[in-house]
């Protein structure tokens, strides 16, 4: 019984050993900027999904989020399953009585998993590295002419842990998301964008909304500090002016 116990102990250990040494360390700390702005890594593209009776400033609504390098989603970087809990918030309305302006909200995701690929410039020897946000919110506003929520573009802030580097952040901010189409106008999602999801990460969804992404950031810290600054009101204002 000794030798057995002995033995148990020393293969634990050596799974650990090797656990550990399948880690070859964190992505690389620095500023990732997308290529439309200058940067080495794709812009994106996402969807949010909502059931009947939903929509995109509702609880309930699913994002799933990729990279997109003309050919290929996801391959490069992704954000899938962050879900509004509650409905958001309107923090500035400019509609007019009859129905002509703007209104910008602010929508809370919560849980949400995050992937890096290992081949980006933040490679470090791993083959990927995945993680979770901690803080996920869009701001997203919406031009209608005569109640029609023809046009809608959105900014986003967020912050992140890596799952094998707790100590080592990531922060996500997109300034520039340009929506697509969507199923409230009649639209149909091309087959080039992400699913649209449910809760529980499934693509059930069949209403929804899809979007790219662009002049993003992924700025990687090798510990964790004080998120990003929240993009300003009059920033995103001046965006249909």
């Amino acid at each position: 019984m000794r030798r057995s116990a002995t033995s148990l102990a020393v293969l634990v250990c050596l799974g650990l050993v090797v656990a550990a040494a399948s880690l070859a360390g964190p992505p690389i700390p620095g500023n990732y900027q997308s290529s439309d702005i200058g940067g080495p890594i794709s812009t994106g593209r996402y969807t949010e999904g909502w059931l009947p009776g939903g929509g995109a400033l509702l609880a309930g609504t699913v994002q799933n989020c990729g990279s997109w390098n003309g050919t290929a989603l996801g391959t490069e970087w992704q954000y899938t399953c962050g879900t509004m809990l509650t409905n958001g918030t309107l923090v500035y309305d400019a509609v007019d009585a009859n129905g002509n302006g703007n209104r910008t909200t602010a929508c809370v995701f919560v849980g949400g998993k995050l992937w890096l690929s290992g081949t980006g410039p933040w490679g470090n020897g791993d083959p990927s590295y995945p993680g979770h946000f901690t803080s996920y919110v869009e701001w997203e506003t919406v031009q209608y002419v005569n109640w029609v929520p023809l046009f809608a573009v959105t900014n986003v802030q967020s912050v992140a842990r890596f799952d094998n580097y707790p100590a080592t952040c990531m922060t996500f901010s997109i300034a520039n998301g340009v929506r697509v189409g969507t199923t409230e106008l009649g639209g149909i999602k091309p087959p080039n964008y992400p699913d649209l999801l449910d809760p529980s990460c499934n693509p059930t969804r069949t209403l929804g909304a899809w979007w790219t992404m662009q002049s993003l950031t992924i700025s990687i810290t090798p510990s964790c500090g004080t998120p990003a600054k929240a993009t300003t009101w009059g920033v995103l204002k001046n965006l249909y002016r």
